[in-house]
């Protein structure tokens, strides 16, 4: 594998039936740009990565604000709901989300910011 191809994405790296070429991965990774805008996933084990994702991001800060999912409160957390639905309401509500493009998540916190506005 060319050192050329090993500059591209890491998709480039990983061709079936290819050796591995470890010094052109080391170059890779050495050099990879991270956009401020990434959304990365946590690795396994406690703290894992974090110190190679802080240099690669500038800071804690925005590593947290890459790591999971954004927060709908003002400040801290959102807290988290379980609903169970029958299965007819949940296929009405998947298929109202698409139709409206959105994810069934946010139709159900309109439905609800909705009823709760009237209900007050």
């Amino acid at each position: 594998m060319s050192t050329k191809k090993a500059a591209g994405s890491h998709a480039d790296m990983t061709a079936p039936n290819q050796p591995t070429d470890y010094e052109a991965l080391a170059t890779w990774a050495e050099n990879a740009e991270v956009s401020p805008n990434a959304r990365l996933t946590k690795a396994s084990g406690p703290e894992a990565g974090m110190a190679l994702l802080e240099a690669a991001m500038g800071s804690s800060t925005a590593v947290r604000r890459a790591v999971g999912k954004p927060s709908l409160s003002e400040k801290g957390s959102s807290p988290s709901r379980s609903v169970r639905l029958p299965a007819d309401m949940d296929a009405q509500l998947v298929t109202f989300a698409q139709q409206a493009h959105m994810k069934p998540s946010e139709v159900i916190r309109r439905a609800l910011s909705e009823y709760l506005a009237k209900s007050s």
